[in-house]
């Protein structure tokens, strides 16, 4: 049996074994639950820590699967792990997994609990900002997207700006520039992207998208016929041929 505190105002949850027993499927599961409920109103969970005096194995297969599964659907969204233990295997495991998985992972003593909980508490700087860019006609909102992009950089930047002018100039025209410095979008982020979009169909005049990411070019590029404005997709060296565009349009 697992016990699992989750700590809602600091974004952290701590895990800890009942008794010493090896690891089970239900352990897992209850672990999988938890986190997941967390994860439907967050972007990620900021930190785990889990707190054990050693690692006590798994007590069958399907355990050992549940586990990895764990890790493989959650390391993305889970900024730290902190592993309190005095093991000398969980003692080398963030050497081991460091460079495989997405959180950043980090060790203590058994007696620096407290420690663990503030660093894996403590968020780093953030990664991700919208820049408007200058020289552009009132009705064009010109944006240029940089690290990686979280849901509170459109509630608190993208979005207010672009109601703020689509209030001001009615119908408004987009160009949103995803160059060398950008790294990704959160799935907040993505979620917040759809949800305006579709919200705000009829307050756009056309959309140029910049960007050298395959992935946002023919995602882009796919979408775009169903979208009832002019929508362009250029490459990052075509920045001025974007910027011409929709300004004339």
């Amino acid at each position: 049996m697992i016990h699992i505190d989750i700590n809602q105002s600091e974004g952290i949850a701590v895990l800890k074994p009942a008794e010493m027993t090896r690891l089970s499927e239900t352990d897992f599961r209850e672990i999988t639950d938890r986190i997941d409920a967390y994860l439907e109103n967050h972007d990620y969970l900021q930190g785990l820590v889990i707190v054990t005096e050693h690692f006590p194995g798994w007590d069958s297969l399907q355990a050992f699967a549940s586990h990895i599964k764990l890790i493989k659907d959650h390391h993305k969204r889970i900024k730290k792990v902190a592993l309190v233990s005095d093991s000398p295997l969980l003692t080398a495991a963030p050497h081991l997994v460091d460079h495989f998985v997405g959180a950043k992972i980090r060790h203590f003593g058994l007696d620096q609990i407290e420690e663990a909980k503030t660093w894996a508490a403590q968020p780093d700087q953030p990664s991700g900002r919208f820049v408007v860019l200058e020289g552009y006609p009132d009705d064009v909102v010109a944006i240029r997207a940089e690290g990686i992009i979280t849901r509170d950089d459109y509630e608190k930047t993208l979005i207010p700006l672009l109601e703020e002018k689509i209030k001001s100039q009615g119908k408004i025209k987009m160009l949103y520039w995803c160059g060398e410095e950008f790294k990704g979008f959160s799935a907040g982020a993505m979620w917040d992207d759809a949800r305006f979009g579709l919200m705000h169909l009829s307050d756009l005049a056309g959309v140029a998208m910049v960007t050298d990411v395959e992935w946002l070019r023919m995602s882009v590029k796919m979408f775009s016929p169903l979208m009832p404005v002019p929508v362009q997709v250029f490459h990052n060296a075509e920045i001025e041929d974007a910027k011409q565009w929709i300004c004339q349009l």
